[in-house]
């Protein structure tokens, strides 16, 4: 499958050693993964950390190998089918700008995060060269991405958390590098 090819590649490995890190250090307890595609990251989140994932995904075919990799279920980001208040963490790994409605799935991520619990989001940033270069080749993320404007989706989740935001991970795969060569815009959120 494409989704995992990437993963084989070199920036792929570092890209998936580096994002569980992050999470591993930001996050405990359990996690709800809202978009978590093959369950790849998730996978080794769980492998390397003490957070227990559940992923969400709505495509069946990503979804039917989650389940090989983690505890998934199918769902829509816009409507969790969980109880309120039942998750420690949320995270969208390179998942929100390509959901249809992210407001309501950020109110949604609110809604399940028990009482101070955590959000990630960890964005493509869309002013990078690896943004630019990967949209233009005409691939998944020109064919799927639905939200350009990562500042209006950190706008709409200032509304529900407490924010703080980076950018996050060097295409040179060092640790020191410009924010237009920063793949990733990490919104970091408390619950309000």
């Amino acid at each position: 499958m494409m989704y995992d090819d990437f993963y084989k590649t070199d920036f792929g490995k570092f890209a998936l050693k580096k994002e569980a890190e992050y999470i591993i250090k930001e996050m405990k307890g359990t996690v709800l993964s809202i978009g978590c595609g093959t369950g790849m990251i998730e996978r080794e989140i769980e492998k390397r950390g003490e957070i227990k994932i559940i992923g969400l995904e709505k495509d069946d075919e990503m979804l039917k190998i989650a389940r090989k990799r983690i505890t998934a279920i199918k769902g829509d980001a816009a409507w969790l089918p969980f109880a309120n208040e039942k998750f420690d963490g949320v995270i969208f790994i390179t998942s929100l700008e390509f959901i249809d409605d992210y407001k309501k799935a950020i109110e949604e991520a609110y809604r399940v995060l028990k009482k101070n619990g955590k959000l990630i989001a960890m964005l493509l940033n869309t002013h990078s060269k690896y943004f630019k270069e990967k949209k233009g080749k005409g691939g998944y993320i020109s064919k799927n991405i639905k939200h350009e404007r990562i500042k209006d989706i950190e706008k709409e989740a200032k509304k529900y958390f407490e924010l703080s935001h980076e950018f996050f991970l060097c295409m040179n795969m060092k640790n020191d590098c410009n924010k237009d060569e920063k793949t990733l815009y990490v919104i970091n959120g408390r619950k309000r």
